[in-house]
């Protein structure tokens, strides 16, 4: 069932930011559109509550955290944190009651992303960069990988060595890679208790479908 997020900014906020992506430069991939925005927000809404954090600094960061995309293999891709937060401030005194809230719902945006290495200054950033990366993990997570992949042309894995036993990781030409380069990782990164837990259960996820996944890959070789 949809989580409802009950603060009187979220719609029209959220109606503000449909427009917005419809206008934008570069077409979204299936892992960075609406559907994951929303369900980022949903996450920091349910490790707010269970951290003490400001629900709704945490929502509404998770709202704007990516407010500026670019494909990942763009040279752009590692500074869209950034640019977002430089775009917060002025989205936040555009909506009736974020006003006061905007310094920290920027600070949260700009410190949320992997590949920009942020470090959270704040328990309502730490929420909104753990809500990004659980939405990272799991099944959807298997799902964003390959997608994200087939949006700029990856192929699934290397045929010879499916699993970078005896070559360096590159999850721009095979996408099988960004497992080891970075979603087998982001467990351990968690700031929150709650998403530290939460990612346990994402991460034996991933691990399951991997070993799946070499299994098949073995009888087929």
């Amino acid at each position: 069932m949809r989580t409802v997020i009950p603060f009187p900014w979220f719609e029209p906020l959220l109606a503000r930011l449909r427009e917005h992506l419809a206008s934008e430069p570069f077409h979204r991939d299936a892992a960075h559109d609406l559907g994951h925005i929303l369900r980022v927000a949903r996450l920091a809404h349910r490790l707010a509550k269970k951290e003490g954090a400001d629900p709704e600094v945490c929502v509404a960061g998770a709202l704007l955290h990516d407010l500026v995309y670019r494909p990942k293999n763009h040279p752009e891709s590692p500074m869209t944190a950034q640019m977002a937060a430089d775009l917060v401030p002025c989205w936040c005194e555009e909506t009736l009651g974020l006003e006061t809230r905007a310094e920290a719902i920027t600070a949260a945006v700009a410190s949320h992303s992997w590949s920009g290495g942020g470090t959270p200054a704040s328990l309502e950033a730490a929420v909104v960069q753990d809500a990004d990366r659980l939405e990272a993990m799991g099944a959807i997570g298997v799902a964003r990988v390959f997608a994200t992949g087939a949006s700029f042309g990856a192929e699934l894995w290397h045929l010879e060595d499916p699993w970078a036993e005896g070559r360096d990781l590159d999850d721009k030409t095979w996408s099988l890679d960004h497992f080891k380069r970075k979603l087998l990782k982001l467990d351990a990164e968690m700031k929150t208790a709650s998403g530290r837990y939460l990612a346990l259960d994402r991460q034996r996820t991933m691990l399951t479908y991997l070993e799946a996944l070499r299994s098949e890959l073995s009888a087929d070789s």
